[in-house]
């Protein structure tokens, strides 16, 4: 369940306001319950009250499904009868502490509103929504008073209440508080006992100050014997007030417990520390009085209305003060952090810079006082010169006041204006909009002035202009003042211009003019672009275009030719047309509706009639059109009816003679022979044969018609192998026309046949092979070789010396492919591994088209090779190993054996130094080199060899099918060192100053070996004392002292001691030395001591009025805190002098000095308490110095002649001049009435008693 259960502001009984703004929740959307009380007790039908505060506790209940939005709100009107106190803006938090809304009241309209600030808390906690909010009301001036009143409270019903004069206090015993007008933070309390003046005795009066409050004054007041005048008052005696602490007190009256028809009015304040209730507003304080007469205490509960809440005990200490003042805009929504406003103290000095918090609160740091006195501040407004904004120059002055009450330092606050509010104004400048528009005008040239158009608001023309020659359509400049939507709308006036189509829209322009929030109002209209359009139009014209056609070379017919007719600059057609038989052409009439100036084309189409040669010309026809004036266009054309001429003529023909080659013997080639054709002894063409033995000679033009005759021969050649073909033969071509416009060709005996024939010569190819014997040199005719074709034998061969194998030529007589194999025959030489490879060799013969067969032969001369090889031996290589320094262990180090960069072996040591390598093997003879070389290792305390010795090995075959391996050089040596690393110590000592802080290099220290001085070092600044590092390269045993060299510094008793330090250094086996220090890092401590120093510490006595001083005749005491160290009489001089006092140690010491006060009535005592401080520092150089604050005070009496007459006493004077504000406490007793109206009377007279009381004081 959300129940939100916040903080709450004094706000009027609300009525609901009947408008629903966008964001306002309805009734329908939520439920409302008001619980009324007055005082804590429920608010009762028909019942009478006096100047009390109404409570309201008031809930909203929202069913699940209304959802609350951020600016949601609701509205509330106080009933006539009510009125709202105060204005003011507060949070209501959720139970978690989350702020969720916002509670602000208004006195001027006497309204209060609640708006949501927290959407997202009520979608977490959605189901049974509520928001709890209290606030108060007082009635209304206009409200009589004994007269009932049927109000309604929303929420609750209606009530019957009466409004009546408060009633006197019943019981006699009566407490209340009123809320401090300077500074809120305080609580003024008055305690009526004994109103009516009964006599009691043995009366005692406890009050108890409630937590969250502390006393914050002396407790003062006076005894009464008839509360409604002021004669016979007499003072309360200070004697009689014993203060436990803080938060309670008792009062004996009279000393004794007497009060003999006499009553007691007490007064004193206290002072807020904790932040008050926000529901009830207000702050309780209680006390009790016992007395002989009463069986029980009489006990009653005081309370004070809070009516400044903000910033009041907001955890603040009492001797804090939070400055806070309030900040207002005017003509725009304050916001966070709007403003900036300073902190002065009264030397001008800027103590805190704050921005103010969205609801315009402006709050400064908490002050914290640390003495008593008075502190005077000036608050003002940082003028940041915001555009727009006019910034409130004035200044706040702000006095604190710091008293010392009971040991604690109480501070208040007053401002010498109340209001304590900055006051800004937010103005925005006006926006300046200039309207405009644009006129086009279709048909013409538009001109300046033709049209007028109007700008209108709310149907007022504002202004009438015209285009310009542009037809830029600009109104006057428009001052706008109001952040709104302006609406306008612009039209064109009808006019009567000739041929004129008017445009008769009216556009309307919505302009929005907003606050930029920089001071400047900013016009945007809608609407960017508006144009208005007339048209203008004159009546067109028509015109007819033609054409003339002449046909050359037979007569002309109708329709036999067309014509095109386009505009020229689209190439659209605009009309077709056929000629006449006399050769007319005519297009259709073109309507001419713009004026301007139009080009056409006309061509002839092409066609397909044979024979014809067509006109290809295009020609140009030009019209004029130009408007008259009178709305008539009128159409001029030149160029017009151009001629179009064609020509007929019969087409040539071709014919194309051929013959056909053939080569008998080989595959023809393409070009390979060549022909002639001559008509007559004239060649006319020559031609090549074709790959598929075609010849076609180039075709032959015929313009006319005739017969022709032809011959065909082969011209000879010289290719080998070819018997050519020399025979002529004979083709005839008739040419006629075929009376169509076409010659026709007819060949006869075309396409004759022409014979070679060819024949190619015989060839022969050598096939051979290469003998290779690995592991010995090779001898003649040592191993035999085969040729096979298939399985036979074709020839055979031994190799030569140098291993060459040659078979015997073979002859071909013709084309084809021959496979053979080549293998060698196996032999049985001892040692010899044979090669039992067969290689395969092709023979490729073909001819050469050149009467020639030619052989190819491919994988001819493979190699056969055989292998001789002797058996393998074997060699070791070894090293030997020293280490000098300590024993030598096995696998200790380890070795590498490299031939080249190549590590063959590797090996480590054996504990007699012995390294031997894997044995090496080798399979054919040569040399060998190696290098042995050490492996760098890690092990501390060791120096390696780093040697590299070269060993040789000689491999060579014995003859005997063996082979033997020499070794030189073998088993070098390899000589390792092992020797400790050094270490280092370093001795340090510390250093202790008691009675000041150490400086850096302030001592110095030694450090012997023996009677040698070693090292010397000086201190730190953290007392540390490092000597230089001392290094060790040998083992033993070292003994060192280290002492302090005497200084010679103010003050300070130097350490004298001589400290044994002792350093024990080994060999740790590993290759280090190691170094273990003994009684390192002793301790000299040094002394500081100032001298001490002595202060008098003295006063001044003065005595005002008729009586001279006298020696001895007043009292002093010296105080420290609350203790009476000594006591003092005056001088006749007026000096005042108490003993000298010692200081042996820095501090501040804080003395007061007050004079004892006498019994002289005619002497009017000073009671002020003066404080002298004495601050005792260290000057360093071994002395103490002291300072002293508020020494040799003046202390003033007043002698007065005693007066005859004693002044008559008005008990109803308050001692601060404040009246009880609001409701007295109803202690109980039906008569409450009557005590409210009593109250009143004494109220009116409570001034000028207090008054009275201090003039007899």
């Amino acid at each position: 369940m959300a129940l939100l259960l916040v903080v709450s502001v004094f706000l009027p009984a609300l009525r609901l306001n009947g408008v629903v703004s966008a964001a306002e929740k309805t009734e329908s959307e939520y439920t409302l319950t008001t619980e009324p009380t007055i005082n804590t007790n429920r608010l009762v039908d028909h019942a009478k009250y006096g100047e009390g505060k109404f409570y309201l506790k008031t809930t909203y209940a929202f069913p699940d499904n209304v959802t609350l939005n951020n600016g949601d709100f609701m509205v509330y009107h106080v009933p006539n009868e009510f009125k709202i106190e105060v204005d003011s803006t507060t949070d209501l938090k959720a139970p978690n502490g989350e702020t969720i809304a916002s509670l602000t009241t208004e006195k001027a309209t006497n309204t209060a509103k609640i708006t949501v600030t927290n959407e997202e808390y009520f979608k977490k906690f959605n189901e049974n929504k509520q928001i709890v909010a209290s606030f108060t009301v007082v009635w209304a001036d206009h409200v009589e008073k004994n007269k009932e009143y049927e109000i309604n409270i929303p929420g609750a019903g209606v009530y019957h209440l009466t409004r009546i004069v408060p009633d006197v206090d019943p019981t006699g015993f009566t407490k209340w508080g009123v809320q401090d007008s300077d500074d809120p933070n305080y609580v003024n309390w008055r305690i009526r006992v004994n109103r009516y003046a009964k006599s009691y005795t043995g009366v005692n009066i406890q009050d108890t100050i409630p937590d969250g409050q502390v006393l914050a004054s002396e407790i003062t007041g006076y005894y009464f014997p008839d509360w409604e005048n002021g004669y016979g008052r007499t003072k309360l005696d200070s004697a009689h007030v014993q203060v436990t602490d803080k938060n309670h007190f008792s009062i004996t009256p009279n000393g004794d417990g007497t009060l003999d028809h006499k009553g007691l009015f007490i007064l004193y304040r206290t002072r807020l520390t904790k932040p008050v209730d926000q529901v009830t507003k207000r702050v309780l304080n209680n006390v009790s009085v016992t007395t002989n007469e009463e069986a029980q205490p009489i006990d009653f509960e005081g309370f004070a209305p809070i009516t400044t809440t903000d910033g009041i005990g907001g955890g603040a200490k009492s001797d804090e003060v939070a400055l806070e003042v309030t900040k207002k805009l005017e003509g725009k929504a304050l916001e966070k952090d709007a403003f900036s406003f300073q902190l002065l103290d009264d030397k001008g000095n800027v103590l805190q810079t704050v921005k103010n918090d969205e609801n315009g609160k402006v709050k400064f740091e908490a002050i914290k006082y640390k003495e008593a006195g008075t502190f005077k501040y000036t608050i003002k407004e940082v003028n940041d010169n915001k555009p727009g904004y006019t910034y409130d120059a004035n200044v706040l002055k702000a006095t604190v006041t710091v008293e010392d009450v009971l040991g604690e330092k109480l501070a208040s606050v007053k401002f010498e204006d109340s209001k304590k509010e900055f006051t800004n104004t937010y103005a925005a400048k006006e926006a300046k909009l200039q309207l405009e528009a644009k006129k086009v005008l279709n048909g013409k040239a538009i001109e300046a002035g033709q049209f007028e158009f109007e700008l209108k608001e709310n149907g007022k023309v504002l202004h009438t202009v015209s285009n310009d020659a542009n037809g830029k359509i600009q109104f006057p400049e428009l001052t706008l003042t109001e952040e709104k939507t302006y609406t306008y709308t612009i039209s064109e006036k009808a006019g009567d211009v000739a041929g004129v189509e008017y445009d008769p829209n009216a556009y309307e322009v919505n302009v929005v003019v907003k606050d930029n929030g920089q001071g400047q109002l900013v016009a945007t209209p809608d609407t960017k672009n508006i144009t208005f359009t007339n048209v203008y139009k004159a009546k067109p014209d028509k015109k007819t275009i033609t054409a003339t056609k002449v046909l050359n070379g037979k007569e002309l017919e109708a329709d036999k030719y067309e014509f095109e007719l386009k505009e020229k600059e689209s190439d659209k057609v605009v009309a077709t047309a056929k000629n006449a038989a006399d050769g007319t052409v005519t297009f259709k009439e073109i309507e001419f509706e713009t004026a301007g100036d139009y080009t056409y084309t006309i061509t002839e189409k092409a066609g397909s009639e044979k024979g014809v040669t067509y006109d290809t010309a295009k020609h140009e026809v030009k019209v004029k059109v130009t408007d008259n004036g009178q709305g008539q266009l009128v159409a001029t054309v030149t160029d017009n009816n151009p001629t179009f001429t064609n020509t007929y003529k019969a087409a040539e023909t071709k014919a194309t003679i051929t013959a056909t080659k053939v080569l008998n013997g080989k595959a023809l080639e393409a070009d390979k022979y060549e022909f002639e054709l001559k008509e007559g002894n004239k060649v006319v063409a020559t031609a090549k044969n074709a790959a598929d033995g075609t010849v076609t000679f180039p075709a032959i033009s015929y313009d006319a018609a005739g017969p022709h005759t032809y011959t065909i021969t082969e011209k000879a050649g010289s290719e080998k192998g070819v018997t050519y073909d020399e025979s002529t033969h004979n083709v005839t071509v008739n040419v006629t026309d075929n009376g169509e416009g076409k010659l026709v060709a007819d060949v006869k005996d075309n396409n004759p046949t022409f014979t070679n024939t060819y024949k190619a010569a015989t060839t022969t190819a050598t096939i051979t092979a290469t003998k290779v014997l690995n592991g010995k040199a090779l001898e003649a005719d040592k191993y035999e070789f085969e040729l096979k074709e298939g399985d036979k034998v074709v020839a055979t061969a031994t190799n030569a010396a140098d291993g060459t194998v040659t078979f015997k030529e073979i002859e071909y007589n013709e084309a084809g492919s021959h496979t053979y194999t080549i293998s060698e025959k196996a032999g049985s030489e001892a040692g010899v591994t044979y090669d039992t490879t067969k290689h395969e060799v092709t023979v490729e013969v073909v001819d050469n088209g050149a009467g020639q067969l030619v052989a190819t032969a491919t994988n001819n001369n493979p190699t056969f090779t055989n292998t001789y090889k002797a058996a393998t031996t074997t060699a070791t290589i070894t090293a030997t190993k020293v280490l000098n320094g300590k024993a030598l262990e096995a696998d200790k180090y380890e070795f590498e054996l490299k031939e080249g960069e190549k590590v063959v072996a590797t090996a480590k040591n054996v504990a007699d130094g012995t390294v031997t390598f894997e044995d090496i093997t080798y399979t054919v003879a040569g040399n060998h080199t190696y290098t042995i070389t050490e492996k760098a290792g890690s092990e501390a305390g060791v120096t390696y060899d780093t040697a590299k010795h070269e060993v040789k090995v000689a491999v060579v075959d014995n003859g005997a099918g063996e082979l033997v391996a020499t070794v030189t050089d073998n088993n070098p040596t390899f000589t390792n060192t092992y020797k400790a690393a050094s270490t280092t110590v370093n001795i340090t000592a510390k250093k202790v100053l008691n009675g000041k802080t150490l400086e850096a290099g302030k001592y110095e220290f030694e450090l012997k070996e023996g009677d040698k001085v070693i090292g010397t070092a000086t201190n730190a600044v953290d007392g540390t004392v490092a000597f230089a590092g001392i290094e060790y390269k040998e083992a033993g045993d070292h003994t060192y002292t280290i002492s302090e060299k005497a200084g010679n510094e103010a003050g300070v008793t130097y350490d004298t001691a001589t400290h044994k330090v002792t350093v024990k250094v080994v060999d740790n086996g590993a290759g280090k030395l190691v170094a273990t220090v003994t009684d390192n890092n002793p301790t000299f401590t040094n002394t500081y001591v100032a001298s001490s120093t002595q202060v008098n510490l003295t006063a001044k006595k003065v005595l005002n009025g008729k009586k001279e001083l006298v020696a001895g005749q007043f009292k002093f005491e010296l105080k420290e805190g609350n203790e009476v160290i000594e006591t003092a009489t005056n001088a006749a001089d007026g000096t005042v002098t108490f003993k000298a006092k010692d200081f042996a140690k820095a501090g501040v010491y804080t003395y007061t000095i007050t004079e004892v006060k006498g019994n002289d009535e005619n002497i009017k005592y000073d009671e002020n308490s003066y404080k002298v401080t004495v601050e005792v520092v260290d000057n360093g150089a071994g002395k103490l110095v002291t300072t002293v604050t508020g020494n040799n005070p003046t202390i003033t009496n007043t002698y007065t002649e005693p007066k005859k007459e004693e002044p008559k006493e008005d008990p109803k004077e308050d001692p601060k001049g404040e009246q009880p504000k609001g409701d007295l406490p109803n202690t109980g007793g039906a008569d409450f009435t009557a005590f409210s109206t009593i109250l009143g009377l004494v109220l009116a007279a409570l001034a000028g008693l207090v008054y009275r009381a201090k003039k007899v004081d």
